[in-house]
């Protein structure tokens, strides 16, 4: 193993933690402010809320799972280990990405803008335990897949460089096993995690 692969296995685990603890701050901090502040329903009409309105709209079971998966597993995560070729001030922008996800998630269950189910349906335990066995284990594949690709990047933007500043080549962007590992958990989650909310939103 490379001297730069080792480095990154090494700090894999700390990469990780790191960006799953700024993720969840920022949630608890939206989830708050839209709770207390917010009017109910206040994310509905956002992509996120369509996009659960338009998987919801199918009857089939496998139509609603692929579709999930189309979008959590084809874009969202496709979107955050892309983001990554790309760095700002040397910020890798799949970080970005997670600031992003952390404060509208946090606000669309503060304000209960569910398309396919309505919180109060559920009591404080069984919300919560749903909460985190769908959107939680969502979460987490996200945080692996930016972890994962974290040093990728290909460019490097700053006010002086508007054109970015070349950090490496395509070729030489490499991942070593453990940061493999962490990709495919991801997409495991993400799958089991399109099957849980299936479930839930068929009759």
């Amino acid at each position: 193993m490379s001297k730069s692969n080792t480095f990154h296995s090494e700090n894999l685990p700390k990469r990780f933690l790191c960006l799953y603890g700024l993720y969840s701050l920022l949630n608890m901090l939206s989830f708050l402010f839209g709770y207390y502040l917010l009017p109910e329903g206040f994310m509905r009409g956002t992509p996120q809320f369509e996009m659960g309105r338009l998987v919801s709209s199918f009857s089939s079971f496998w139509s609603q799972f692929g579709l999930l998966l189309l979008f959590n597993l084809g874009i969202a995560f496709t979107l955050c280990v892309l983001a990554n070729l790309q760095q700002v001030y040397g910020i890798p922008m799949g970080s970005i990405v997670l600031v992003i996800l952390g404060i509208t998630s946090g606000l669309i269950a503060g304000t209960n803008s569910f398309s396919a189910s309505d919180l109060k349906q559920f009591n404080a335990l069984d919300g919560t335990a749903l909460g985190m066995s769908i959107g939680g284990v969502e979460m987490i594949a996200y945080v692996l897949a930016v972890s994962a690709t974290f040093n990728i990047g290909v460019a490097n933007y700053t006010l002086r460089q508007w054109k970015g500043e070349k950090i490496k080549t395509w070729r030489e962007i490499r991942l070593c096993t453990s940061e493999i590992i962490f990709l495919c958990l991801g997409i495991i989650l993400l799958i089991v995690a399109a099957y849980r909310e299936t479930k839930m939103t068929m009759p």
